[in-house]
């Protein structure tokens, strides 16, 4: 089964990295680059479904689109990403 949700990703200035929201679940990671931060994001949310389906049968979160995701944060990047289970 294959999930896709869309997510948020901030530049860090601060300590130069990206940091990855999840807007559906409580999914927070970060990368060195938008690439590391992506991967480790689709880490993320392949556990965190992984985890949803064996504790409920299923995952129980329904992902936005990605154009709710996109008028939400106009001024972020907004990718999806997705997870195969």
């Amino acid at each position: 089964m294959d999930y896709i949700f869309p997510a948020v990703f901030y530049r860090d200035e601060d300590n130069d990295n990206y940091v990855v929201a999840f807007d559906d679940v409580r999914i927070y990671c970060q990368g060195k680059t938008i690439e590391e931060a992506y991967f480790v994001a689709r880490k993320y949310l392949r556990d965190f479904c992984k985890l949803s389906i064996k504790m409920y049968g299923e995952v129980q979160e329904k992902a936005r689109t990605y154009l709710e995701s996109r008028q939400n944060h106009k001024n972020e990047i907004v990718l999806l990403v997705d997870a195969e289970v």
